[in-house]
């Protein structure tokens, strides 16, 4: 009996492992039965895009097929298996029909993933990993194009979209961040602009130019500033030959009120362009905007030595004098009428000599434009402070025929 018990026994263990063998043998033919319908579908929805038919249906059916056999042991890991459901998504991704894209939001990312899991699982060389390469360029060339195609029709929105798409196919390639970048931009959308330049510089992929509209954005659009600048001390490291960049940081100091440190940036760029006049023309503005005229005065005039025409620097060392002899002026004006009349001689003078030395500046204006508007302004104002009634009214009456000035003023 006990033979016989143990006999009984190893009969039932038998019937156990053949029940659990067939089980899995079962299992594994219905997840490969699952992956070659999924794959005939596939076929059947070619021929139906081909003719312009909608096939949601069988996508959606192919796409339930396929998810449990990228779960099971005996069928997840073959290259068929994620090349058929990297096909699938990829045309759901491709299909205009809205409530399959609404079921399947993130086809894109399936299909590109499958297609990576692909050629990770095949050996170099193999069918399917070679087929999932090719079958990956083709949905970002198809992208590409389709996003070139809409931006050529003035559909920024959708050529937009492709171009983010053009990304997402391949990450680490700058083609779509650049695009879609330029396309933003193009459209105003400012935050996806600097989402994607950013991008961009993250991947050490990156031109003068898309620096440049991140520093405008951000200084401009955005009034972020410690970021502009930050991307115009990057700009400089990365192109050192690009001088603007240097210039670019000047000119965000300055509208941080950071004057001091705006000077010392200015006079590093001289350095390395010691003949570009309007780099010192410009750092006489500052010392100007300052209020140290007496550096400012030097700068001007080193301007001019270098370029004897130059506008900007001649209208304003014409103002400096302007200014240092109304200063004069404005001591004196506050005194008492016993100081004032003490002093008034001795002011009128000084301030006559800065006045006189504005009148040259100006009329070399009027001699390159004698329809200069400010030549004309400062040069009236000039011979009304120093009493010249006839040329401060000539002059009134100039700008007055120029429409420069109305019966009210």
């Amino acid at each position: 009996m006990k033979n016989q018990q143990i006999q009984t026994n190893s009969k039932m263990k038998n019937v156990m492992m053949l029940t659990i063998f067939l089980g899995v043998t079962i299992t594994s033919f219905g997840q490969n039965k699952n992956v070659t319908k999924a794959t005939n579908l596939l076929t059947k929805v070619g021929t139906l895009m081909a003719n312009g038919e909608s096939a949601a249906v069988e996508l959606s059916e192919a796409a339930e097929l396929i998810e449990p056999a990228i779960t099971f042991e005996k069928t997840m890991l073959k290259g068929k298996t994620w090349y058929t459901r990297a096909q699938i998504y990829d045309k759901i991704f491709q299909s205009a029909d809205e409530s399959l894209n609404a079921k399947y939001p993130n086809a894109l990312k399936t299909a590109v993933d499958s297609y990576l899991k692909t050629i990770e699982l095949e050996k170099e060389g193999s069918t399917f990993g070679g087929l999932a390469e090719l079958a990956k360029q083709q949905m970002y060339d198809r992208t590409l194009n389709k996003g070139v195609e809409n931006y050529n029709n003035k559909n920024l929105e959708a050529a937009y979209k492709n171009f983010v798409d053009v990304a997402s196919i391949k990450p680490t390639d700058t083609t779509g961040y650049l695009y879609a970048g330029m396309v933003a931009q193009e459209n105003k959308q400012y935050d996806n602009t600097l989402v994607n330049y950013e991008k961009l510089i993250e991947l050490g992929e990156y031109s003068t130019s898309v620096i440049f509209s991140v520093i405008t954005i951000y200084q401009f659009e955005k009034e972020e500033l410690e970021t502009a600048l930050k991307y115009a001390k990057i700009g400089q490291e990365k192109f050192p030959s690009e001088l603007e960049f240097q210039r670019k940081e000047v000119d965000i100091l300055i509208k941080m009120d950071k004057l001091d440190e705006a000077i010392i940036g200015q006079k590093t760029a001289i350095s390395n362009e010691p003949n570009k006049v309007v780099l010192v023309a410009n750092l006489a503005m500052l010392y100007d905007m300052t209020n140290n005229l007496d550096s400012a005065e030097v700068y001007y005039k080193q301007a001019l030595e270098m370029e004897p025409t130059n506008r900007n620097s001649l209208i304003n060392l014409s103002v400096l004098y302007i200014s240092k002899g109304n200063k004069i002026m404005e001591v004196v004006n506050d005194m008492t009428v016993k100081e004032y009349s003490k002093h008034i001689d001795k002011a009128e003078k000084e301030s006559s000599k800065e006045y006189n030395q504005a009148i040259p500046l100006l009329e070399r204006v009027l001699e390159m434009d004698e329809t200069d508007r400010l030549g004309l302004q400062n040069l009236q104002a000039v011979y009304a402070k120093l009493k010249d009634g006839k040329r401060s009214t000539d002059i009134y009456n100039k700008r007055k025929e120029l429409g420069y000035v109305s019966d009210e003023d």
